[in-house]
């Protein structure tokens, strides 16, 4: 299967939606587009003040 999670597993694993995803943006940068990772604008680290 295409699962991406770290963990290697979905809570959506067998669920078939009649849609796709084509473009994910992360921070205002185009990370997915046609089943591709664009590693070029990496994320940053989240900062908590606690």
């Amino acid at each position: 299967e295409n699962i991406l999670y770290k963990c290697g597993w979905s809570p959506l694993e067998g669920v078939t939606f009649h849609s796709k995803i084509t473009h994910t943006f992360v921070g205002g940068h185009l990370a997915w587009q046609n089943d591709r990772f664009d590693n070029s604008q990496p994320g940053n680290r989240l900062i908590f003040n606690r």
